[in-house]
């Protein structure tokens, strides 16, 4: 007699054979290979056998069979849209999917070829997503020779180039032309340059596309009086939260807008080449926080080149001693990034991140146990991974409470996300920092503290000790006849140029006015001898209104200088973006009406950047 297993031995044998089915993933994208260069490829995957618990998903691209770099580190966003290079080539694009309770993973592959857009000789121009940035593509040319673009628009003689970038002898060249006005005609045409020498192909014609209405106006209530040289032509904005959507833009001395992000992120710096810095908010790779998330960096048209979130790096993080818990009873949360990110001459990228921590009653002069939110400082290679960290826990006295008691609380108020407690200190609220080259130092304004200091850093191999503290308190002696010299809430710091003692600063001037109302913002210039610990007062001009926050400080090349009180006004926000001439006098003020002015830039094209 044959016996049968009872039917709920069997089922659950069914079952544990389907729980054992591996997680698997499965690429797909939303147009096939091959695709013009210039394209963006939708990219979706599909998971099989998912366990319970989140998944998250990292995208990594390798190019004619070079090594994997990641564009997309792990976050719960599973789509994503890809621009490849500008160039002909084989990608495979690998898709990662996480099971973050189980650590299982899975990935998958798609092979994409991306081709030339010439056929023949003749350049053409194609527009793109972007309605005020086209695609130049010319054919091959040889090695050893450089290509641009010059442009212009219809009826003026003013011409415009894009920058220099080497010929491959075998493949077509490609760039983006951008910095045009809106609905209007262009001619470009490909320039070559050898030696002393080159050439230059015909004009082309190109139409640019209408602006869809969600930027925050430009008024300018201060114009240039004739004859005031302008210096650096273009003015690029940094808008952040309130009013339309915050989206970053740029105009010319007169107002004209020539270029927007259809992103809509808080811009921090940027970056030689045509690639911007953001931050923004979005899916992380371990909780529901999508405020102050993402580290993006994009290119003209918006496309994302890199991105990466708090919670990402995060769990780099746990190599160098910090535990991210980021919910009530936690001890310890890299809570999300904020304020700054800059690039360094090695392609790294230094950006700040909110770090609390609950620490005991008496901490800060508290009665029960608190939450102190400080901040790192992290160093990110050219995949945006963590290769460094510096934890002003660490290096500052936890004693010194901020200046001005502050308090952060869960959804905003210009602090990252706190998410240990109701409200946490706001101990430090870093805001800037500026690159030094020759020593591979840097520094940070912490203006809870209301110091900018310098570090020990070394390129990540310093002590990451505090070499010197400068302001209200710190370790210079003042030099000037100003009663208030110090600034109080300082913005954009950095020394300009680099290598240089000059030291440009954005001085929201908190103190002062909180003694006189009628105080305003300065840009101030600190000329400092480190040795003897002297700080010497060198410009200090108000700028036309007191600014709540934010703030830039620029020299520009008419000797000049570029600064910006954000929020004037706590009622009808707007934000001004100033240009003072050497001695103090304003030239010319820009308004963006109806949200708050983060910083702004002002530059020669949309492919260029500041000094610091």
């Amino acid at each position: 007699m044959r016996h049968f297993p009872a039917l709920p031995s069997l089922l659950t044998a069914v079952c544990c054979v389907m729980q054992a089915a591996p997680l698997a993933v499965h690429l797909h994208s939303n147009v096939p290979s091959p695709q013009p260069v210039g394209a963006a490829i939708g990219l979706s995957p599909r998971i099989e056998n998912a366990p319970q618990g989140m998944q998250v998903f990292r995208y990594s691209v390798s190019v004619d069979g070079g090594p994997f770099r990641i564009v997309r580190d792990f976050t719960q966003q599973s789509d994503f849209a890809w621009a490849p290079g500008l160039f002909e080539h084989e990608a495979t694009v690998r898709v990662t999917v996480r099971n973050n309770e189980t650590k299982a993973t899975a990935d998958d592959q798609l092979k994409f070829r991306m081709v030339s857009r010439v056929k023949g000789s003749v350049p053409v121009v194609s527009p793109t997503s972007h309605p005020l940035v086209a695609l130049f593509s010319a054919p091959s040319c040889p090695e050893g020779t450089q290509f641009r673009v010059a442009f212009r628009a219809e009826g003026e003689d003013s011409l415009n180039r894009t920058p220099l970038q080497p010929c491959r002898a075998s493949m077509s060249n490609n760039v983006y032309v951008a910095g045009m006005r809106a609905d209007s005609e262009y001619r470009m045409r490909a320039e070559w340059v050898k030696g002393g020498g080159g050439k230059q192909g015909g004009w082309l014609p190109f139409h640019t596309g209408s602006l869809d209405g969600t930027l925050n106006p430009i008024v300018i209530t201060t114009p240039r009086a004739a004859g005031v040289p302008a210096g650096e032509p273009v003015l690029i904005y940094g808008p952040v939260s309130l009013g339309l959507l915050r989206r970053p833009f740029a105009t010319d001395l007169t107002g004209r807008v020539i270029w927007y992000l259809p992103a809509t992120e808080s811009l921090v710096r940027v970056i030689r080449g045509g690639t911007f810095l953001l931050l923004g908010e979005g899916a992380n790779s371990a909780n529901k926080t999508r405020d102050e998330q993402l580290l993006i960096e994009r290119d003209l048209v918006g496309n994302i080149l890199r991105e990466t979130n708090a919670s990402r790096i995060a769990e780099q993080l746990e190599r160098f001693a910090i535990h991210s818990n980021c919910q009530p009873g936690g001890k310890e949360c890299l809570s999300g990034l904020h304020h700054e990110a800059i690039r360094l001459p090695n392609g790294h990228t230094l950006a700040i991140a909110g770090l609390e921590r609950m620490m005991p009653a008496g901490t800060q002069d508290s009665k029960e146990p608190v939450d102190v939110l400080g901040d790192v400082i992290v160093d990110l290679d050219e995949e945006f991974q963590v290769s460094g960290v510096w934890n002003e826990f660490d290096h500052l006295d936890l004693k010194r409470v901020s200046v001005f008691k502050a308090k952060c609380h869960t959804g905003g108020g210009g602090c990252p996300p706190v998410l240990l407690a109701p409200e946490a200190n706001g101990w430090t609220h870093s805001n800037s920092l500026n690159y030094i080259p020759s020593t591979g130092d840097f520094l940070v304004s912490i203006p809870e503290q209301d110091w900018i200091v310098k570090v020990d850093w070394k390129n990540g191999k310093g002590s990451g000790k505090i070499l010197w503290r400068l302001g209200k308190g710190g370790d210079f002696q003042v030099e000037s006849k100003d009663p208030s010299p110090w600034f109080s809430y300082a913005h954009d710091i950095g020394f300009e140029p680099a290598g240089s003692n000059t030291l440009t600063v954005s001085d929201d001037s908190h103190a002062r006015n909180r003694a006189d109302p009628k105080s305003q913002t300065r840009v101030q210039v600190w000329t400092l001898d480190e040795d003897k610990r002297i700080a010497t007062l060198a410009y200090n001009t108000e700028i036309g209104g007191y600014s709540i926050c934010c703030g830039s400080a620029q020299i520009l090349k008419n000797g000049g200088y570029h600064s910006v009180a954000g929020w004037v006004d706590f009622a009808s926000p707007h934000g001004l973006s100033v240009e003072t001439d050497k001695n103090g006098k304003i030239v010319q003020t820009f308004e963006l009406e109806g949200a708050i002015l983060y910083r702004s830039f002002r530059v020669d094209d949309m492919y260029s950047t500041t000094v610091k």
